[in-house]
């Protein structure tokens, strides 16, 4: 199986922001990870007045981390599972003047754009969208994705796509994004096809794979809406 890419230059728009490169994002500070004893984490994830939320699984978790980026407005909070599977929560502030369903509108416009160009270009990215507690949900899957490296920059924020010359799966994430008051959030996960000998096809090993994380972003994402629909919703300054 060749392992070959190509790096198809697409302007993608995900939840938060443009991404071109990894420069498009700096750290604000410190980032600050908690690490525990297997099975000593209750799961618990917050942000002062903005969100709370119960992380699925918190027994397999391997790591959290928070920080924030591009002076203190985007926030990123990240779960590390087994088998290289990751599970995060951005939110950034929404323009002045503009709403939240307007918010999740020009989003879902901009993403049915970059579908078309990545439809031309083989590549899956799947677009949907549906409602949620908090009001209209954007909903992505996309395959063979490289993030959270060096080069690329921090999940989910930033992403390429890669097309494998032998039609592989490398790799896919799975996104939420809906908005409250001022503030827009992105729920995500994803993971590294796991390279493990099996008597499933490779359709097979996709459904699987999409399922998982479809599982895990739909579980945060109804923690985070129920637990924070509890807090008062925050006033812009």
């Amino acid at each position: 199986m060749s392992k070959t890419l190509l790096f198809v230059s697409l302007l993608l728009i995900g939840g938060l922001a443009s991404v071109a490169h990894s420069e498009s994002y700096q750290l604000s500070g410190k980032s600050y990870e908690m690490t525990w004893p297997t099975g000593g984490w209750n799961g618990g994830m917050s942000f002062p007045n903005v969100y709370c939320a119960t992380a699925p699984f918190p027994e397999k978790a391997e790591w959290f981390t928070q920080a924030m980026f591009n002076r203190n407005t985007i926030y990123v909070g990240k779960i590390r599972y087994p088998n290289n599977l990751l599970l995060a929560v951005v939110f950034s502030s929404i323009p002045p003047g503009r709403s939240a369903e307007d918010d999740i509108a020009k989003l879902l416009a901009t993403n049915r754009e970059n579908q078309d160009r990545a439809k031309a270009a083989s590549i899956v990215y799947e677009v949907s969208e549906f409602t949620t507690s908090f009001g209209p949900t954007l909903g992505l899957r996309l395959n063979n994705i490289e993030s959270d490296t060096p080069g690329t920059g921090p999940f989910p924020l930033a992403r390429r796509m890669l097309v494998p010359q032998d039609g592989a799966l490398l790799s896919m994430s799975v996104h939420r994004l809906f908005a409250r008051g001022p503030d827009r959030f992105e729920v995500a996960a994803m993971q590294i096809a796991p390279k493990i000998a099996s008597d499933s096809t490779e359709k097979e090993k996709e459904k699987e794979m999409y399922d998982r994380l479809t599982a895990m972003v739909d579980t945060l994402t109804k923690s985070l809406q129920q637990c924070t629909e509890m807090l008062p919703a925050r006033v812009p300054r």
